[in-house]
């Protein structure tokens, strides 16, 4: 078979008036008398997850394919949720043809329903009027499947389907097979997909779920949770809570616990943190300290894990300036009835200023340049490790208490802060001064 491989175009377009097709696998496995698609896992069944991902780029009509007519059923009996209103379930051919006349789309989107795909490779679609995306060597999946150059989703024309016969859609690969053996459609490989995730600050691979048998589902889980995880973090972030918060998102995936609740939980922990330094209950404070730390990362974490990501949700952050704001005063305040001297105080405030400013620095960068500044270049990146930041503030926290004095790491605290903003606007001044001359 003659396949003619193109390369991905960097103009982005949309779809208009395209319409999903997710052919799922006629003989799935089942659990509880249920086909495995319909399983949840963290939240969502691979199912949910791959209309999400379709309606996520545009797609807002979607057709579920099954040659079960008893899967049929179930489908309709669970998906009937208002998310899910322009969702539609066919089990034959003529069905399924008669639908695509009625709507009229422009194009079909076809996906392989027995895997989850990741939404870039849905995204770079939109890059080609038609196209067969194949698997390429720089897929991540959940076992260990080597199968080279299978077609994860294609970009068609409607009549392509309209020709086809009821044995032609035995397989979502029989189905593909036949559309680049008929017509000429074009393959591209995955590998040309850029990775990086500007709000994730690293390079992502692109994952496939696999499903093959019920094992698949856990390790499934455990990728999916460890694709939540940001990266450019400080050295306390990357070698301590990061193990701790893929723990407690693992556990609390199939929980009725949400990302909010973990947010509020963080926030009540901080202004408990900041009473516990005021009256000098100090290895107290430090250990609510680490645990804020640790779940201020899960809610982020749980939130994508279960595609509840909103804009709202960013306001979480100055939220979190707040509360380790008043954890600031908190040891400063402790620090100050210790000392029982005003320039305390004096130090309390420069400390809250410099840190007030590194954050907006930093936001300010992100906005104008749409890229972390902690990306945008190699010292960046390294200085990230242990610039002036909550994580690192335990770390002074910790060292003097372990000579017995507390009260001296406000003034660590400071001058940490003043180095990080010192850093950041320079920093932030050459990246911006540079755009401006290109």
């Amino acid at each position: 078979m003659l396949i003619q491989e193109v390369q991905f175009k960097q103009k982005s377009k949309e779809f208009i008036r395209d319409l999903g097709i997710i052919i799922l696998p006629p003989s799935p496995f089942t659990f509880k008398e249920r086909p495995f698609y319909l399983k949840k896992i963290c939240g969502l069944s691979p199912l949910e997850r791959n209309i999400n991902n379709l309606k996520k780029e545009g797609l807002e009509e979607v057709i579920v394919f099954t040659k079960n007519g008893l899967d049929k059923k179930i489908i309709g009996e669970i998906l009937t949720k208002e998310d899910f209103e322009t969702l539609i379930t066919l089990s034959t051919l003529e069905e399924l043809k008669k639908e695509i006349q009625k709507i009229q789309p422009k194009r079909l989107v076809l996906l392989d329903g027995s895997m989850i795909i990741d939404d870039r490779i849905i995204k770079e679609l939109k890059t080609h009027e038609e196209v067969v995306i194949v698997r390429g060597d720089n897929i991540k999946t959940n076992r260990d499947d080597q199968e080279r150059e299978k077609p994860l989703i294609a970009r068609v024309k409607p009549e392509y389907i309209l020709n086809l016969e009821n044995s032609d859609l035995a397989s979502y690969k029989k189905l593909i097979n036949t559309l680049i053996s008929r017509n000429p459609l074009p393959t591209a490989k995955t590998d040309e997909i850029k990775t990086y995730k500007p709000r994730m600050r690293r390079d992502v691979p692109l994952h496939l779920y696999l499903f093959k048998e019920p094992d698949d589902f856990k390790s499934a889980k455990k990728l999916m949770v460890k694709s939540t995880q940001k990266g450019t973090l400080d050295l306390v972030a990357w070698y301590f809570n990061r193990h701790f918060e893929n723990l407690f998102v693992y556990l609390l995936s199939e929980t009725p616990i949400t990302a909010n609740h973990v947010t509020y939980f963080v926030n009540l922990l901080g202004y408990i943190t900041m009473f516990l330094f005021i009256t000098q209950n100090w290895w107290i404070g430090i250990i609510m300290l680490v645990l804020i730390n640790i779940f201020d990362g899960v809610d982020g974490k749980l939130a994508r894990l279960r595609m509840k990501e909103s804009k709202v949700g960013h306001i979480e952050h100055s939220f979190d300036q707040l509360y380790e704001q008043a954890i600031y005063v908190g040891a400063g305040l402790g620090a100050f009835f210790i000392i029982g001297e005003f320039y305390v105080i004096i130090v309390i405030l420069i400390m809250l200023l410099a840190d007030s400013f590194n954050r907006h620095c930093s936001m300010q960068y992100k906005e104008v340049m749409k890229i972390s500044l902690a990306d945008s270049s190699r010292f960046d990146q390294m200085f990230r490790r242990f610039d002036g930041r909550r994580n690192i503030y335990t770390i002074h926290l910790i060292v003097f208490g372990l000579f017995s004095h507390f009260e001296f790491s406000i003034f660590s605290m400071c001058l940490h802060a003043i180095i990080t903003g010192i850093v950041y606007s320079i920093q932030a001044i050459r990246h911006m001064k540079k755009a401006d001359l290109k």
